[in-house]
Order: C-alpha cells, then sequence, then structure tokens
C-alpha cells in the first residue's frame, strides 16, 4: 500500500479523481439515478401470465448478480408465500419442477456456472428468464424465445447492484398471487422510495463532505490496514453482510472475514480465546437492524461484549429509515463509499479486480 497520510487523501477532491480513473466513486455517487433509470427501463415488463402459478424461484448468479437476489429474498421473506432460492453453483437443485421459474442474472451474460444452470433448466423445460447486459446469456435466450431484462452496460458488475436489484424486483412483480410480494402496493411504495435513501447516504458520505463529517471516510480510516470482519443477525441482514465483505474486499482490496448470528455463537465465539497477538488486528463491525428481535439483539450486545474483551476493536452499525428496505439500502451504500475510500485513502484503485481476471483467464486454458 502506497504511503502518506489517508487522512489527507481523503479530503483531497483532485487526489481522489486522480487515484480512481475507473471512477468508481462516481458510480457510487450516482446510484439513486442508476436506480430510477432500471426501475423506468423495467417498468414495461410484461410477465407471462403462466408465472402467477409458480410458487419457487430460482435465480442463478454469482457475485453481484447473485447478492441482488438475496437481498431481495430477505426483503420479500415476511410478505411473499413463493420461496426464493439462489444457486451460486454450476448445479440446478433436484427439488425444482414446473412450479419454479428459473432466473439467469449474469451481467456480463458469460459467467460460465450461471449457463450450465440455464442449460440445466432448458433441458428440465422450466419457465426462464435472463437479466443481463448481453453475451452468451442473451443469445441463447433469444433463440430459445425466453423473456429478457437488459441491464445497461459499462458498469463493473459490483457497481451495478441498484440496477440488479431494481430489475428483479420489477421482473419478480407477475410472480405467485397477485398482489403479493414485489407486485403488492406498500411494497411498491418501498421500491420508489429507495433513490431518496440512497441520496441521503449521498449527501452524508459524497466526496465533498470532510473527514470529521463523513461517517464512510471516518470509517475507512477506522478500518485502516486492520482485518475486518463482519457480523450480523442472519435474517434480516445476512445478505447485507455479505456484500459488505464483497465490496470491502472487491474495492478496498482487504481480506476480510465474517460470519452471522446466531450460528457463529456456536462455534466462531470460540476462536476469540487463543490468539491475543491477533484481536487488536482485527476490526470487528456488527450490522443490526431494530426488527432483527430481542433474541437477537441481547445476543449481539453479550457477543459485541466478550469479543471487545479480547482487546478487538468493535463497532455497531444500525440502518436508518422507516422500513426493511430502506434501512437495508442504507447500510449497503455506506458499504459502497467505504469501501472505495478504504482503496483511495491508502493510494489504491478501486476499480480493477486483478486476481478475478487472472483467475478467468487460467480457468480458460485450462478448459479441455
Amino acid at each position: 500500500m502506497s504511503g502518506g497520510d489517508p487522512r489527507r487523501r481523503l479530503d483531497d477532491a483532485a487526489g481522489l479523481a486522480a487515484g480512481d480513473p475507473g471512477g468508481m466513486l462516481t458510480r457510487v455517487e450516482s446510484s439513486a439515478d442508476q436506480w430510477r433509470s432500471a426501475q423506468a427501463a423495467a417498468e414495461a415488463f410484461q410477465a407471462p401470465g403462466s408465472w402467477r402459478d409458480c410458487r419457487r424461484v430460482v435465480v442463478a448468479g454469482m457475485g453481484g448478480s447473485a447478492i441482488a437476489a438475496d437481498l431481495l429474498g430477505a426483503w420479500l421473506a415476511r410478505r411473499w408465500s413463493v420461496q426464493l432460492h439462489v444457486v451460486r453453483d454450476y448445479e440446478l437443485p433436484a427439488w425444482v419442477d414446473h412450479q419454479t421459474l428459473m432466473v439467469a442474472c449474469s451481467y456480463s451474460g458469460e459467467t460460465e456456472e450461471t449457463l450450465a444452470v440455464w442449460d440445466q433448466a432448458a433441458e428440465r423445460g422450466l419457465e426462464r428468464a435472463a437479466v443481463t447486459t448481453g453475451g452468451q446469456l442473451e443469445r441463447r435466450a433469444e433463440v430459445e424465445g425466453v423473456p429478457v431484462l437488459g441491464l445497461e452496460p459499462g458498469y463493473q458488475p459490483r457497481a451495478a447492484l441498484p440496477m440488479a436489484f431494481a430489475t428483479l424486483a420489477a421482473l419478480l412483480r407477475g410472480v405467485g398471487p397477485a398482489g403479493e410480494g414485489p407486485d403488492a402496493g406498500t411494497a411498491r411504495r418501498e421500491l420508489e422510495g429507495v433513490p431518496a435513501v440512497l441520496e441521503t447516504v449521498r449527501g452524508r458520505c459524497g466526496r465533498e463532505v470532510p473527514v470529521g463529517e463523513n461517517p464512510a471516510k471516518e470509517l475507512a480510516l477506522w478500518l485502516g490496514t486492520g482485518l475486518p470482519i463482519l457480523y450480523a443477525p442472519v435474517h434480516p441482514l445476512g445478505a447485507v453482510a455479505v456484500r459488505w465483505r464483497g465490496q470491502l474486499s472487491e474495492n478496498g482490496k482487504r481480506l476480510t472475514g465474517g460470519h452471522l448470528l446466531p450460528e457463529l455463537d456456536h462455534n466462531e465465539i470460540v476462536g476469540w480465546e487463543a490468539q491475543p497477538d491477533l484481536y487488536p488486528r482485527t476490526r470487528v463491525l456488527f450490522l443490526e437492524d431494530p426488527g432483527q428481535g430481542e433474541r437477537l439483539s441481547r445476543r449481539i450486545a453479550v457477543t459485541a461484549r466478550l469479543i471487545a474483551e479480547t482487546g478487538a476493536p468493535v463497532r455497531r452499525l444500525t440502518g436508518e429509515g422507516e422500513h426493511l428496505l430502506a434501512r437495508t439500502w442504507s447500510l449497503l451504500a455506506l458499504a459502497d463509499y467505504t469501501s472505495v475510500y478504504l482503496a483511495l485513502g491508502w493510494g489504491i484503485d478501486p476499480t480493477p479486480v486483478t486476481r478475478i481476471d487472472r483467475l478467468k483467464s487460467e480457468l480458460r486454458e485450462a478448459a479441455p
């Protein structure tokens, strides 16, 4: 990592721009516009009438494409009778049947795991849909007469989360019983309010807001060169914690750990016993939501205290907003800003994912 003072870097507007040639911070700051554009583009989509009979949705995707479905499922879990399952693999589960809609979500349209599941779904005669910018996925869908919802090209996949979420939500309005899920009036109003949430976070965390008044810059400084560890209640914030870890890794270029409650209290908590030299170098971040319930709230409080007693720096973050979707996106936006500042503060370009590119290249060379 480059030398110099991270605090000064984060308040140097010219330096931020120079250190971010791929424009990742600009993408983050324009998230509200990205959401509105995707929502408008998908508004005209009319789902086939047969989708009303579906009682399960399988979304095949990886990385930023998959996390959109995870987040959507967490939001809909208590208001939608349709089961939503995410496949991050090459194999379609054996339990899928004629009441299952398979949605392939691949920003590039070239994700090999997603394409493998697409072909298996075709062999089983499932209802299908595709969400992509193009590539093989779009070509196969068009040839096979399968609905395609397009995404705007030109983004890093992880930076396209708002459009992926808004597009998937629009696609799923036609699935299952009418009046449930994204099709419900309350759900629509919550979806339409997300851009305002993103703009609020932009006003607090944008590049022009100095460190002393900017929670994302301050959090990036706190994380520093430590080892971030993300903990959260599995419901409703498990997917949010996964996104935080992904953004800190891909944007911030930091190795990041984590687990979910209550499960971590049945195993990982014991790992905070025998490595006293390591614990002060960690940065433990608990994500919380007012809807997590009293039992999880008590559990988080005790777990955080026990970990802090080891000498590990601990913080607890709660999303802001009147309902779960708003609070979810306030935390997601904070992760975006924090991860980008974590890179730029230490002289790292947040956009390239060199190791992913190298891995894909070597896999292609090794393919039979």
